[in-house]
């Protein structure tokens, strides 16, 4: 009799494999939330998209809330990304808040189904936004106090101020995403002036780069 030798598939491929349907998985959450909203869409909607199992889908997330929360990190890894990226190369803290705001919008403009699913909820609504809120805020509050200190920018509360942009910034991409009726060299624009010119100290340096 003779034996029949079962060559067994390699990890990798096999964690390929399974990274690779998970990513489908995900892409197709975001199509479908962005379609029907957080609460009207079902497992069962995703996975047919996805043209996977719902068996399969568990395999994947327990639960929608864990799929929502696995967009929101991977978005929010990516988004942080590209705005590093663009601040990497900036001189100073002015140029930086100008370069992270066009990084912030491009993305917006680039991947606009993703960020109106993200950004689109109150922060309230999951823990991972307002984390994903956060890394922004760090970020943007140690942007002020750079600026604050050469006094490029008004000498108020780093914290406070880099809170107020992140929500600024959410808000009015979040309202884009829906609208569209602005063009983003116009929402860039508003954006980044309405930050300078209320970081703007009264006859101080920032008046020149506003």
């Amino acid at each position: 009799m003779n034996r029949v030798s079962v060559v067994p598939v390699p990890a990798n491929r096999v964690a390929r494999r399974r990274e690779r349907t998970r990513q489908e998985i995900l892409a197709a959450a975001i199509r479908v939330l962005a379609d029907k909203g957080f609460h009207d869409t079902k497992i069962a909607d995703i996975a047919a998209a996805a043209d996977v199992g719902v068996g399969t889908f568990y395999l994947h997330f327990p639960t929608k809330d864990a799929l929502f929360d696995a967009v929101v990190d991977e978005t929010a890894t990516r988004l942080k990304a590209t705005v590093d990226a663009a601040r990497a190369g900036a001189r100073d803290p002015v140029e930086q808040l100008h370069a992270a705001n066009a990084a912030f919008c491009r993305f917006a403009r680039d991947n606009r189904e993703v960020f109106r699913v993200v950004f689109g909820h109150p922060a309230a609504y999951s823990e991972v936004i307002a984390r994903a809120q956060a890394l922004f805020a760090a970020d943007i509050a140690e942007n002020v106090r750079e600026g604050v200190a050469i006094g490029v920018f008004a000498a108020l509360p780093a914290d406070v101020v880099a809170q107020a942009m992140v929500g600024m910034a959410t808000q009015i991409l979040s309202w884009w995403t829906e609208h569209g009726s602005v063009s983003m060299e116009t929402l860039e624009e508003t954006i980044t002036t309405l930050m300078l010119r209320g970081l703007n100290p009264v006859g101080g340096k920032g008046a020149d780069h506003a």
